[in-house]
């Protein structure tokens, strides 16, 4: 009986334990704004999450965040953001499958054959209204 309840009060402290990482997490923040647009900031939490961001007063922002996922594999992921949009970058991001040979094919039919410049219809004259 004892061995028992041994068992499952260690067990109760090994779930605790985990859980308490997450609660007693602590964080470690830095913030930088020069009031002209360009600023940074920077976190990193004692469980593993964490990111960096700078930006500049064009609009222009870089940077990057981490975290472990659910099956225990650390997962960081960098960007840029622009005016040509967000541009992620990390291994664990999806990736498109590869076009298929035959539009490929199809691509390099088009380009090499482009469409002729339809012809142009003129308007027909339209006759003058006028006195006879």
């Amino acid at each position: 009986m004892h061995k028992h309840l041994f068992l499952i009060v260690a067990l109760l402290f090994a779930v605790s334990s985990a859980v308490d990482d997450d609660a007693h997490a602590k964080a470690k923040e830095v913030h930088k704004d020069d009031g002209h647009g360009n600023f940074a900031y920077s976190y990193d939490i004692t469980n593993g999450i964490g990111a960096q961001e700078v930006g500049d007063a064009h609009n222009n922002v870089q940077g990057q965040y981490h975290f472990t996922s659910k099956e225990g594999v650390p997962i960081q992921v960098s960007y840029t953001a622009d005016e040509n949009g967000y541009h992620p970058h990390g291994d664990s991001l999806p990736t498109p499958p590869p076009t298929p040979e035959a539009i490929l094919k199809a691509l390099a039919y088009i380009e090499a054959h482009p469409p002729k410049e339809e012809q142009k219809v003129r308007p027909r004259p339209q006759p003058k209204h006028g006195r006879h």
